[in-house]
This record gives structure tokens, C-alpha cells and sequence, in this order.
């Protein structure tokens, strides 16, 4: 069974990959992931009532999941280009950009966080992480500041590295023209 390979075509009338559009794309993904955020904090506190710390647990994860899948999404796809215009049109975009498009990505909740640090507005700071609402409930559990754990200030940053990480690794992939599907479901036969 042969490879899915992405196009190697290149129809655009840009020259260059167009950094700049990538970066601001990649800060319009916060607000894209924070819009799909809405919907699992909405559910959190409709089964928060039955299921209790459980829905945190359950709906934390979901929000992860859908923040990486939106994200990983875009990092692939921006690799994909890149690539088309390395190799097209002579570009010379390298894999580190896509950890800068992920760190980009998470520029506005790392901002959300030390405004959280200094202004200590915990429903402000639930509010600008809706799909990770689940996650922050199992360390905050109140809106109350002092009723805070500790352990926040060390899984939140991991998060948002796990997100950014999601975002390089995929651009990488994108880059490279892997295709981890057909891989994983067609091993190569030695």
C-alpha cells in the first residue's frame, strides 16, 4: 500500500510562506479553541450537579483533547506549506518555527496567567480558560482565590507546554510529509 502524500502543488500567488500570517493564525487559534471551550465548561457545570468531581475529571480531559486536536490540526496544516514552498518555491522555513507557532499559540493564556498571578481574579481566569474549566476545578474548586491548591501554578504552565508542544511536533510532521495514519495502520513490511 503506497503512502497518502500531501500535494506537492503550488497554487498560490505568495512567493514565500508567509510567516506573519502564520503567527497571527496561530494566536486566532487560542480564540478558536477558547470557542469550542465554551461548549465543555458549559457541560462541566450542567454535570458537575450529578457527577461531581468525576465531570471535572471526564470534561478537563475532553477540553485537553479538543484544545490538542485543534491545535495539532494546525500545526500539521502549516507544515504542509511550509513544505510546498520549500521545495517549490525555494523557501527556507525550518522545523523551529513550528515550536514558535506554538508558543505564539499560547501567548494569550500564558497572559491570562500572570494576570491571574498579580490581579488573583480566579473567575476571570476560569472564564479566559473555558475548555480547561474541568482541569482548573480539581485545583480550584470554588471562585474563591484562597480556596486555590497549590498544584495549579505547576499543571497549568504544563498545559500550556503540552499545547505548544502539539502545535512544533505537528508542524514538524507536516514539514516531512509524514503520514502517522498510514503508518500506524499499514506497518511497512521489512
Amino acid at each position: 500500500m503506497s503512502e497518502t502524500k500531501l500535494p506537492d502543488t503550488d497554487i498560490t500567488p505568495e512567493e514565500h510562506y508567509s510567516r506573519p500570517r502564520a503567527l497571527v493564525t496561530a494566536l486566532l487559534k487560542w480564540l478558536e479553541c477558547e470557542f469550542f471551550g465554551l461548549f465543555i465548561c458549559l457541560s462541566v457545570i450542567a454535570m458537575r450537579v450529578v457527577m461531581h468531581t468525576a465531570a471535572d475529571v471526564i470534561f478537563g480531559a475532553a477540553g485537553l483533547v479538543c484544545y490538542i486536536v485543534v491545535l495539532s490540526d494546525f500545526g500539521l496544516k502549516q507544515g504542509a506549506k511550509a513544505r510546498v514552498k520549500n521545495q517549490i518555491r525555494g523557501d527556507n522555513v525550518r522545523p523551529i518555527f513550528g515550536f514558535l507557532l506554538g508558543i505564539v499559540s499560547q501567548l494569550p493564556a500564558a497572559a491570562g496567567l500572570a494576570v491571574f498571578a498579580l490581579s488573583s481574579s480566579l473567575p476571570a481566569f476560569k472564564i479566559m480558560n473555558t475548555g480547561l474549566w474541568g482541569i482548573i476545578d480539581l485545583f480550584a474548586p470554588t471562585m474563591r482565590t484562597p480556596d486555590i491548591r497549590p498544584a495549579l501554578w505547576a499543571v497549568y504552565p504544563l498545559l500550556l507546554v503540552l499545547q505548544a508542544a502539539a502545535v512544533g511536533i505537528c508542524f514538524v510532521l507536516g514539514l516531512n510529509n509524514e503520514d502517522l495514519a498510514t503508518k500506524i495502520i499499514y506497518k511497512k513490511q521489512e
